[in-house]
């Protein structure tokens, strides 16, 4: 028990296990392995020590270095630490040629899904769509038809599983994944509209998976009433920091369950304002 208090007061959780910084482990490991080979010209032993030493550090504190944490985020380029899985997993600073094969702005404007704002330069839900996407959603809660909604989507007959991890809400059909949303709400929003967008765009069938699910997933960020507990919605922004590098969340949640309806991860180097309708 006496070891293992020790280890624990060592132990710096912020940069081990699921949080350990890959970059932070590669440098100090390649640092290790330098000053292993230097003192190994001149006593063997005492290169063995310090590499016993080095690796316990690292693999308790996640480093060997102090700072090293801070200096790979101020210096190591993003390119390096995208390599490592490290850098944003989306942001809306894409690349035009990237989704030039499906501009979902223009494709629900000329659907007459939405349409400029009459009060704010922005672009809001027509009426109709709203009524017809916001009664999809409630029969579906009311009616708890979700799997039989979902099987008519994706048109199969497979066993559908729902698993709702507090933070995500996955599907699997005959156990394999076939989505996973921010929560259940995300998820409603998204069935309810992928059955209603096939009514309004003459090209629905057209759009592959992904260019379809680009659409959907735009849509969310007009969601004004959360579908599982039926109170208001509400934007926020955070800035999430590894200790690699950091970046900005914006989202819209649910204000009375705290259901994420969206969520973008934003490059910092892009001036945050409002999130962009889709």
């Amino acid at each position: 028990m006496r070891i293992q208090s020790v280890l624990d007061t060592i132990r710096q959780p912020e940069y081990t296990g699921d949080n350990r910084c890959i970059p932070c482990t590669v440098v100090n490991l390649a640092i290790t392995v330098v000053i292993c080979v230097v003192l190994a010209v001149w006593m063997w032993p005492v290169a063995i020590g310090f590499a016993v030493i080095a690796l316990a550090s690292i693999a308790l504190r996640g480093y060997l270095v102090p700072g090293t944490p801070t200096l790979t985020k101020r210096y190591l380029p993003d390119r390096v630490l995208a390599v490592f899985d490290k850098g944003p997993t989306q942001t809306t600073a894409v690349d035009p040629d990237e989704t030039a094969a499906v501009d979902a702005e223009q494709i629900l404007l000329k659907s007459d899904a939405v349409e400029p704002c009459e009060d704010i330069d922005d672009i809001c839900l027509t009426p109709s769509f709203r009524k017809a996407w916001y009664d999809r959603m409630d029969t579906i809660v009311e009616t708890e038809t979700e799997r039989e909604a979902l099987a008519e989507s994706l048109d199969t007959e497979g066993e559908i599983e729902f698993v709702d991890h507090g933070e995500a809400f996955a599907a699997h059909i005959d156990g394999r994944s076939v989505g996973q949303w921010e929560s259940r709400a995300a998820f409603i929003a998204d069935l309810a509209a992928a059955r209603e967008l096939s009514n309004w765009i003459d090209a629905w069938e057209t759009l592959d998976v992904t260019e379809q699910g680009t659409v959907i997933r735009g849509l969310r960020v007009f969601v004004e009433t959360c579908p599982s507990c039926d109170g208001p919605v509400v934007p926020s922004q955070e800035t999430v920091e590894s200790c690699c590098r950091e970046h900005t969340v914006v989202a819209i949640a649910c204000e009375s369950c705290d259901a994420r309806i969206f969520e973008s991860t934003v490059d910092p180097a892009v001036e945050i304002g409002q999130p962009e309708a889709v």
